[in-house]
């Protein structure tokens, strides 16, 4: 697929540039506090950051994370282990478990790093939104849209809500009579899945209640993601027909399609 990309491009050097600490930390140490000491602490640093993957994992249930949080783990039983062995060979104990763990979880992690199923794909959204709407003006309204109707069953809003959440596309609300789907759009996550966010009021939403009828509602701030200044009311109501493409694409069992469609915008897997 060849189309001219309509949001701004993220900044993906954050993504490296932890590991660049980390190497950085390890290193001045190793030199001022010694080898030994900077395994140790480098031990405690992964057990601290495989904190978050494991939280990821619980509140989405996406089993990427879940292998990045193993990763985290063996590498830092690895570290804390290896200072004994370094000084007496006879305490290797269960270091080549360790060893083949964390390998094995890092490979895993990095298969689902470049096939993006680590990332966040609420920028991927708007892009499948913004894709047909060639006209532009400035009409920005606060208030949210109405954006379409479709039919689904509370046995099938289930399955899409759990589909959403896995493939993190966005963070869902649970109301009476609709489900509120909060896209997962850059510097989101952290505030839901430490449910730090008790509504969604200041975030762009997407709306399905039981009786099929679709809202929207787009930020101003997150309106300016785009590179000009699209038809709003097009916008709205092409988000609302992207969930409810993929709304009936989850009700005939392939979300599969829903992954290729976001796969094949070949987004930088490593930036939102």
């Amino acid at each position: 697929m060849f189309y001219e990309r309509k949001t701004k491009s993220q900044n993906a050097f954050s993504f490296i540039l932890f590991p660049i600490s980390i190497i950085a930390i390890w290193l001045v140490l190793s030199v001022t506090l010694g080898f030994e000491v900077s395994f140790y602490v480098l031990g405690a640093i992964f057990f601290i950051i495989s904190v978050w993957p494991f939280i990821i994992f619980w509140r989405t249930r996406n089993s990427g994370y879940l292998a990045l949080g193993i990763f985290q783990s063996a590498a830092g039983l690895m570290c804390v282990s290896a200072p004994p062995a370094f000084a007496d060979k006879s305490e290797v104990g269960l270091i080549p478990l360790f060893m083949v763990i964390m390998y094995g979880a890092m490979l895993v992690s990095f298969y689902n790093l470049v096939n993006r199923k680590l990332k966040w794909r609420g920028v991927e959204i708007f892009e499948l939104a913004a894709m047909p709407i060639e006209d532009t003006g400035e009409n920005y309204t606060a208030r949210p849209r109405p954006a379409g109707q479709t039919q689904v069953s509370k046995t099938e809003m289930i399955r899409f809500v759990d589909f959403i959440t896995r493939s993190l596309i966005a963070f869902p609300f649970k109301e009476d009579n609709r489900i509120v789907f909060v896209l997962a759009l850059p510097n989101r996550e952290l505030r839901y899945l430490l449910g730090l966010n008790k509504d969604y009021l200041e975030d762009t939403w997407v709306a399905i209640n039981y009786d099929g009828n679709v809202s929207v509602h787009i930020t101003e701030k997150d309106y300016l993601l785009f590179k000009q200044d699209l038809n709003f009311d097009q916008l709205c109501e092409s988000l609302g027909d992207v969930f409810i493409e993929f709304l009936e694409l989850s009700k005939a069992g392939r979300e599969s399609q829903i992954i290729d469609k976001m796969n094949a915008l070949r987004l930088n897997p490593m930036s939102d």
